[in-house]
């Protein structure tokens, strides 16, 4: 039997951003869930993260990932204002300002902000909103939950969603 390899997504981790924890939504060990969700992928997986890694000690916070052995990706977020190169140079495998795929006969089109419906597209997955329309100004006239799926970490319990088990989620709603 030939072992699959998976995608794994997240959005917002947003390390080192205390106000958040002020604001409301997130509280406590918030953080230590993210990193103990990045040790249950395997080495030879892809996370691709849907931007706004962290808010400050980018460098401390990219040292950190490098440990992990998977594959990285990230679609860079409103918070992420390094350039391709530095993310490059700091472990990311790809960077990019939105990433669309065609995975299990669905065309996704992930991205950090939700994006306006396209074409030929399932389903538009994203972060940003922190489960709670955070800057829905931004997006809210062409909004659609039959069409945008957010993976908000305050939505999926603060870890690494596989991609496929997420599909499968999406297909039963």
């Amino acid at each position: 039997m030939i072992d699959e390899k998976h995608y794994w997504l997240i959005s917002d981790t947003h390390f080192n951003h205390t106000k958040l924890e002020d604001w409301g939504g997130r509280s406590g060990d918030w953080q230590q869930k993210v990193w103990d969700g990045f040790k249950k992928i395997p080495e030879g997986d892809t996370l691709v993260h849907l931007g706004d890694i962290c808010i400050g000690n980018d460098a401390e916070i990219h040292a950190l990932l490098n440990l992990y052995p998977f594959r990285k990706i990230l679609v860079r977020g409103n918070h992420d204002k390094k350039g391709v190169k530095w993310y490059e140079e700091h472990g990311w495998d790809f960077v990019c300002d939105g990433l669309e795929l065609i995975y299990h006969g669905h065309y996704l089109h992930l991205t950090h902000r939700p994006a306006r419906p396209q074409g030929n597209t399932s389903w538009n997955i994203h972060g940003h909103t922190h489960g709670n329309m955070h800057r829905s100004e931004e997006y809210l006239e062409y909004y659609d939950k039959a069409y945008h799926v957010d993976i908000s970490p305050e939505l999926v319990g603060f870890a690494p969603i596989r991609l496929d088990t997420l599909l499968k989620k999406i297909n039963h709603s």
